[in-house]
């Protein structure tokens, strides 16, 4: 899988163009690769999460907190993998699983874009390049975009109509959410 045609393959079904499964290897030797691409996410969310600390450190004129790798790990692991899940159930439900695989692989592949565009403008801040707030709020409207994004997919991909692919997509990150406060609750 060429991760570059990826990104035009997710742009592409964002937009609704019909040739976005072009950008994809949709079949099941597909899947592992995206799974590889969200692994390859937590780094970039690590650096993100760094620099939200450093601000917080310079803020506060605090010493620099290290946040613990493993639980980081463990914990954004299972809120990247709570999509699946959900995905998983929701196909069963509207009897698509069919479509659950292309879903899923699109899916990952986007969240892994924006995840490393924002880690990109986290490191600009992180070497002096960019100020704090301007990256912070790209990160704010990554996380909300990411339901946007969603969205798109379960009506491109699936093809849900617009209630029920926002009922979806507004479920499937509000149990993410659950999953990230009740983990951080448990390691902070």
């Amino acid at each position: 899988m060429n991760p570059i045609a990826s990104l035009y393959g997710g742009v592409k079904a964002l937009l609704g163009r019909e040739d976005w499964p072009d950008h994809f290897d949709l079949s099941r030797k597909g899947l592992r690769p995206s799974f590889l691409a969200l692994l390859l996410t937590l780094p970039a969310i690590y650096l993100i999460a760094y620099g939200v600390q450093v601000e917080r450190a310079v803020r506060f004129g605090e010493a620099l907190a290290v946040i613990p790798l493993a639980p980081f790990a463990i914990i954004l692991g299972l809120y990247l993998l709570t999509f699946s899940a959900c995905a998983y159930v929701f196909a069963m439900l509207f009897n698509v699983q069919d479509r659950f695989r292309p879903w899923v692989i699109t899916r990952h592949w986007c969240v892994f874009w924006l995840a490393l565009i924002v880690a990109a403008l986290f490191g600009l801040y992180l070497i002096g390049v960019l100020p704090f707030g301007l990256v912070n709020y790209a990160a704010l409207t990554a996380f909300l975009g990411l339901l946007l994004i969603d969205i798109r997919l379960g009506q491109i991909v699936i093809p849900f109509k617009m209630g029920p692919a926002i009922l979806i997509a507004c479920f499937i990150n509000a149990m993410g959410l659950i999953v990230i406060l009740m983990g951080f609750e448990q390691i902070l």
